[in-house]
């Protein structure tokens, strides 16, 4: 059944600018939401995905409820339960194929309306600007094109299957200059409008032409040349801009449970600030009960915040998507064995190796001669006292039996992240008795890590021996641009961040096959 606005309550509407995404049973979130959607006062739920008994109570009470609530998940790399491969959007973007970005999304609408989900905050359209923390590996690119061409195949597959994208974090990076992580702080940019136009936006107004853009989600960045006060998602001239482009769908604030809002702003009135700005659809702090959320919001609106034709033009277009999702798709993709075979090739053809002129990415010379050196993350205790990792895709100790494998006689040696004095000594005296030296390096990204490059301490233990001539290569899984503080080496290989990958890369060394990946940005 759809709704009607003509007939809707204010409580109603207000629900319908509301993302509900909390489910602490303690606090009765999974309650309020279940009573808001029995009232059809609820637009859109960020459905646990692995909660199977949330998932049963909030699908059936949709159900009875009979109206199309916006069922959302951020499927960035894959569905949250897949049983296929999670591929960050570096590793698809390395293998340069459209074969590899149909068979990504196809897998991920498969997954998702199996579950019950009828849209995502995806695909990531920002264009990368260099370095940045907690971003690089959520990038096709460094051009407005390749984003463009990679954005549209997979924007093209969501559409055909009734399955709302959504293209973020609009309008981009701009012109940055400071590189924050905006879960923990402002990020700010000097774009212009006329800046954003030619680049950042390009992408949009690209999937704009194509009608594939129901959704976007604004980022949490300032653009103080077009709003000194406000980020992108609560700036009115900021949102304007993509409004004057012709673009009529629904709007998403990113996450305002990230520091770049709270710390500045507080949470009692940023909900009101948001739909008066332009938004459609906030994602309220996940912290924060999903009553409390929705009192903020109605208070908000009758403090003024936000007038009832504002709330309207929302509603309309969230109503719009409804119907968009409601409807049956007409030629549904089907994902096969062959899409299935093509995800898990791409852990292979991602390896992407850059050597000096002439030289082959496979390791001459004897193995006794040799010396890997395998970067080992550090672990911390959690509350119970069991050991945790930030790095959970990289295994350093399957790797190593890979190496001695392919490479048998070989020395190998750990180096923590954060090595003591006593772990380089180590290292460097057990390199003196070799001819050459491999380093094996990661690097973890996370929110709130605040950067994603290699420590300090490990920068100088590669440069004390490529300094020395030893160093023969560097294979490294994460964001790439951690090598850029390195001496010349003559191979790098890059395996960026899926697990599989890992065993492919020491492959490439060995000469067993071919590093096809590409490089999908210009890192000097």
């Amino acid at each position: 059944m759809l709704l009607n606005i003509d007939e809707m309550t204010l409580e109603q509407k207000l629900g319908m600018v509301l993302c509900a995404r909390r489910f602490d049973i303690k606090d009765g979130d999974i309650d309020y939401i279940i009573e808001l959607i029995k009232k059809r006062a609820l637009g859109c739920v960020q459905l646990p995905a692995n909660k199977p008994e949330v998932m049963e109570k909030i699908l059936a009470a949709i159900k009875e409820a009979d109206y199309p609530v916006l069922i959302f998940n951020d499927t960035e790399t894959g569905f949250p339960t897949t049983k296929l491969p999670h591929i960050p959007l570096v590793s698809l973007a390395a293998t340069g194929k459209r074969e590899y970005y149909e068979a990504f999304a196809k897998g991920i609408v498969n997954d998702a309306k199996a579950a019950g989900f009828n849209g995502t905050w995806g695909p990531v359209i920002d264009i990368l600007k260099g370095d940045g923390p907690c971003s690089v590996h959520r990038k096709f690119s460094d051009t407005p094109e390749k984003v463009s061409e990679a954005a549209e195949i997979i924007a093209g597959i969501y559409k055909q299957n009734h399955y709302i994208s959504t293209g973020k974090h609009y309008p981009g990076i701009g012109i940055k200059e400071h590189l924050f992580d905006t879960h923990m702080t402002e990020g700010f940019a000097t774009s212009t409008k006329e800046d954003l136009l030619n680049c950042d936006l390009l992408p949009y107004k690209h999937l704009l032409e194509k009608g594939l853009l129901p959704a976007i989600m604004a980022g949490h960045n300032m653009f103080v040349n077009i709003d000194p006060d406000y980020p992108a998602s609560l700036s009115k001239p900021v949102l304007d801009i993509i409004r004057e482009m012709g673009f009529d769908g629904i709007i998403f604030t990113d996450s305002f449970a990230m520091m770049a809002i709270l710390q500045k702003y507080g949470e009692e009135n940023i909900y009101g600030m948001a739909i008066a700005a332009g938004i459609d659809i906030v994602l309220p702090n996940y912290r924060t009960s999903v009553k409390d959320c929705y009192d903020m919001l109605y208070k908000n609106f009758k403090d003024g915040a936000f007038t009832e034709e504002r709330l309207d033009e929302s509603v309309r277009r969230i109503l719009k998507a409804m119907e968009f999702v409601a409807q049956k798709p007409e030629n549904p993709t089907t994902f096969t064995k062959e899409d299935a075979q093509l995800l898990n090739d791409v852990a292979k053809d991602c390896i992407t190796a850059i050597t000096d002129d002439g030289l082959s990415a496979k390791l001459d010379g004897e193995n006794e001669d040799k010396l890997f050196v395998i970067l080992k993350p550090t672990t911390f205790l959690n509350d119970d006292g069991a050991e945790i990792s930030m790095a959970t895709w990289y295994f350093p100790d399957r790797i190593a039996k890979k190496i001695e494998k392919e490479f048998p006689g070989v020395g190998i040696e750990y180096l923590p992240e954060f090595s003591r004095n006593l772990d380089n000594e180590r290292v460097l005296l057990a390199a003196a008795k070799r001819k050459e030296v491999i380093f094996v390096t990661f690097c973890a990204t996370q929110p709130y890590l605040g950067t994603d490059g290699l420590t300090r301490r490990t920068e100088s233990v590669i440069n004390a021996l490529a300094n020395s001539k030893k160093v023969s290569a560097v294979v490294h899984f994460g964001n790439p641009y951690a090598l850029k503080h390195l001496l010349p080496v003559k191979r790098r290989i890059y395996g960026y961040h899926i697990s599989k990958s890992q065993e492919y890369a020491i492959d490439v060394l060995k000469g067993n096959i071919e590093a096809k990946g590409t490089m999908p940005y210009n890192i000097d």
